[in-house]
């Protein structure tokens, strides 16, 4: 605060006095983009005052004891100088000031408000004193004049800040903020800030200039959240090979960062670059050795690259720590089961099921794994007993269609047709059902009108789909209408390379009575299939 300078009042003959102008203080117009605050004007400028010596003496006595921390009488010396010239500004202001120290915040206002010049110390004072009192309206008022008398006041600024952040009014705290950032520029803190609030507004290209703008202002691992915060907004506005930049930027500083590992880690694997993953993946493991999710993680991750053994050991680890997961079962099954050790899939699946009895795709791969192992009847017990499970209709369907498809490949075509039938009745846009029925009869030359009306419900369904059209190319076959054949079928093969449509594009043509492009198929077929005798038959007639 202001002190009058001792020595300036030293006269003769022991009077002391001294007059003072009041520095005349222009109004400094302030554009603000806050929506609550308005200008404030000053007060005309004081009239000139003498200052008697009691006055001084009383004043240069609250000096002192203010210098030696006793407040009470610092007050009683100021208020006694005030009684001798109740116009002096400065007597009125150090006690004004002394008073909000003693947390006789209502005195401090009642000093001020009748205080001129009302100057930026005025203000300060003032705002701070309502602000004690809880008068929130008037604190924000007095702030206001604050920076309309001092626009570079950071002490307003933040304080107007505190007023906004409590009203939840987000623009003028951004306003706020975006005045602190301008007389701080150097302030990491007050950029990150205001990062973070202009980001919650859902201004993404601010809230990233403001980061930058904080990672100049220290660059180091105090400032770790700007980086993160930076990277997480190119993530939110998909620009993944920015956000990467930033990440790795942030491990410059501090190698360690958990997150900065993380999000490279799950960045790496949207991008599909698990190679690169991996990595970041292990720093996250060694960084939090009991974090389960960052272990199991690193498992997943292994697992896609086709590293089945580390894969394993981690998912084992999991399992042998205790953890009941029904994830570490799904992919200890499948790793199992990629390495063809069908026994082991069986035990890790039907603890799946266990554990996720709900989710068809616990059943569906404990059918595969019987399948695998040549044990066809438990493959249908499975699904059977998976549908008594299922909570939902898709569910249920899906372990229907497996069974179906499990009771014609085992050469219970009666019970097949039934199964897909019952799926047609329930959801007669099932693609897949329409498709299969349509084919096993079209293939044994049964019901072929109806075949062909199944599958053309299929193709209507799915008019890009090789399979389907394949299907309806092939029932055409049989129907006899081979230059219908052909056109789907050859449809078909511009859309898949698969050996069983280039054997049935062979067949067509060859119907057709067109030889040449017959064998030109089978034997694109065969080179798919070099094993297929029936094939080879075809091709030494």
């Amino acid at each position: 605060m202001k002190r009058l300078v001792l020595f300036a009042f030293i006269v003769a003959a022991g009077t002391i006095g001294c007059t003072s102008k009041a520095v005349k203080h222009e109004v400094v117009e302030v554009k603000s983009e806050s929506p609550q605050l308005k200008a404030a004007v000053l007060p005309p400028e004081a009239d000139e005052f003498s200052i008697d010596h009691r006055a001084y003496n009383h004043y240069i006595s609250a000096l002192l004891y203010e210098r030696l921390g006793n407040l009470p009488k610092a007050a009683t010396n100021y208020q006694r100088a005030l009684k001798y010239h109740p116009d002096s500004y400065q007597f009125r202001v150090a006690l004004a000031e002394v008073s909000f120290r003693l947390r006789e915040y209502e005195k401090a206002v009642e000093l001020l408000v009748e205080t001129t010049p009302q100057d930026a110390e005025v203000h300060l004072i003032l705002g701070a004193a309502y602000a004690a009192l809880g008068e929130d309206d008037s604190a924000r008022a007095a702030y206001g004049r604050l920076i309309v008398v001092d626009p570079n006041n950071s002490m307003a600024y933040s304080q107007l800040a505190s007023y906004y952040r409590k009203t939840g009014d987000l623009d003028s705290l951004i306003w706020a903020y975006g005045h602190l950032a301008r007389i701080r520029p150097g302030n990491e803190r007050v950029w990150r800030e205001l990062g973070r609030l202009q980001a919650q507004r859902g201004k993404f290209d601010e809230a990233r200039d403001s980061f930058h703008s904080s990672i100049v202002a220290r660059a180091d691992a105090t400032n770790i959240l700007s980086f993160l915060s930076l990277a997480e907004l190119h993530v939110l506005n998909d620009r993944p090979d920015s956000a990467i930049i930033v990440y790795k930027q942030a491990l410059e500083v501090e190698p360690y960062n958990t997150t900065a590992n993380r999000e490279l880690a799950n960045l790496y694997v949207r991008l599909d670059s698990l190679a690169e993953s991996v990595r970041y993946a292990r720093n996250v493991v060694e960084a939090t050795p009991l974090d389960r999710s960052a272990v199991r993680r690193l498992g997943i991750i292994y697992y896609g690259l086709d590293s089945l053994r580390l894969a394993d050991s981690v998912f084992t680890s999991l399992v042998d720590s205790g953890e009941r997961n029904s994830i570490n079962h799904f992919y200890l099954g499948r790793i199992a089961a990629l390495s063809d050790d069908y026994y082991r899939a069986i035990d890790e699946f039907t603890k799946l099921t266990q554990m996720a009895d709900s989710v068809a795709e616990s059943w569906l791969d404990l059918g595969y794994a019987y399948r695998k192992s040549r044990q066809a009847e438990k493959e249908i017990l499975t699904y059977q007993t998976g549908m008594g499970h299922m909570r939902d209709a898709e569910g249920e369907i899906r372990l229907m269609f497996a069974m179906g498809a499990a009771y014609e490949q085992n050469a219970q075509i009666r019970e097949a047709e039934e199964v897909f039938e019952e799926i047609i009745a329930r959801s007669p846009n099932h693609s897949q059902s329409l498709n299969y029925l349509g084919y096993m009869l079209a293939d044994r030359g049964e019901r072929l009108e109806y075949a062909r009306e199944l599958i053309e419900r299929a193709v209507n369904l799915a008019p890009d789909n090789a399979a389907y059209l394949d299907s309806y190319g092939w029932v055409f076959y049989r129907l006899e209408k081979f230059d219908e054949a052909l056109v789907y079928l050859k449809k078909a093969v511009s859309l898949d390379s698969d050996p069983i449509i280039f054997d049935h594009l062979g067949d067509a043509y060859k119907a057709a009575g067109d030889t040449e492009n017959a064998r030109l198929w089978w034997q694109k077929a065969l080179e798919l299939q070099p094993d297929n005798s029936r094939i080879k038959e075809k091709l030494d007639r």
